[in-house]
């Protein structure tokens, strides 16, 4: 973090990993080596109110973390938080790490390939951190203790702007033939109306009105 004092106007691209090589050009899946803490980088209007969700979030859980601001690779505004861990990740455990770690702090509007070892995140002079103490992540024991959980998100779920509106099914209203009067059906019927179906789906019509005997 003290390498912050000596920037200059050009930003910085930052990645917590290891790399064959210190190209910053060159952060593609073939140089990456390892990795020594998850990166999840945010996209907000309101980063102030993001920093501190994602503060609040972490801290909730117990994790050590850094807030930091950031930079897209357009220039934009971002917030990052940064959790460091107690050993190396390879490819898969950092994958799996992300998703976990993003679905915990079930925040949205994260930034594309959150997941991926390979993202980095920008930084300039004027960009502040701050460490939070807490308990370092164990790769291992992490993933071992979350194997059941989160296995079907999608990555990218937590990058939409919040979660899917639930869809809601409004009860069929009955309407008199001149539809001045209208009203929702009964009880009875619609449990006459859930009968009618089912013996429809099996080819099965009954007559409306009833049949003396």
């Amino acid at each position: 973090m003290k390498q912050m004092a000596n920037f200059t106007n050009e930003p910085a691209a930052w990645s917590f990993s290891e790399w064959k090589n210190l190209k910053a050009t060159n952060n593609t899946s073939e140089y990456w080596l390892a990795a020594t803490a998850i990166v999840l980088e945010y996209r907000s209007k309101d980063l102030a109110q993001i920093g501190e969700t994602l503060h609040e979030k972490a801290s909730a859980l117990g994790y050590a973390h850094i807030l930091m601001d950031s930079l897209s690779r357009k220039g934009e505004r971002t917030a990052t938080i940064v959790f460091p861990l107690t050993e190396r990740v390879n490819k898969e455990q950092y994958a799996r790490l992300a998703k976990v770690l993003m679905s915990e702090l079930n925040v949205f509007h994260a930034a594309d390939g959150n997941c991926a070892m390979t993202h980095l995140i920008h930084v300039d002079e004027t960009c502040q951190q701050a460490v939070v103490d807490g308990a370092v992540i164990v790769p291992r024991a992490k993933i071992k203790e979350t194997e059941r959980l989160y296995q079907n998100m999608d990555p990218n779920y937590f990058c939409a702007g919040g979660p899917a509106a639930a869809v809601h099914i409004a009860p069929p209203v009955v309407t008199s033939h001149d539809g001045m009067f209208e009203w929702a059906p009964s009880g009875v019927e619609k449990a006459q109306m859930t009968a009618d179906a089912v013996l429809a789906s099996i080819g099965v019509s009954l007559p409306k009105d009833p049949i003396a005997l």
